[in-house]
């Protein structure tokens, strides 16, 4: 059986925002499916959204330049 997730408790799991949450799917950055007025995201969907965005902020910081003085 497939788990969903509403876009309060992935808000509570990440800790940030409800309004970043419904960005997040605005910008089709995190797969969610509408239901009535609100949204739910499948456990694979999540999982995936924090793969790419674990990757990006590892990219990020191998990319940073460091600045000694």
């Amino acid at each position: 059986m497939i788990e969903f997730f509403s876009v309060n408790e992935i808000s509570k799991l990440l800790k940030i925002s409800h309004s970043s949450v419904l960005y997040y799917i605005k910008t089709k950055k995190l797969k969610a499916t509408q239901v009535g007025k609100i949204y739910i995201i499948s456990k694979e969907d999540f999982g995936e959204f924090l793969k790419e965005h674990k990757s990006k902020k590892k990219r990020l910081k191998e990319n940073q330049t460091t600045f000694e003085f």
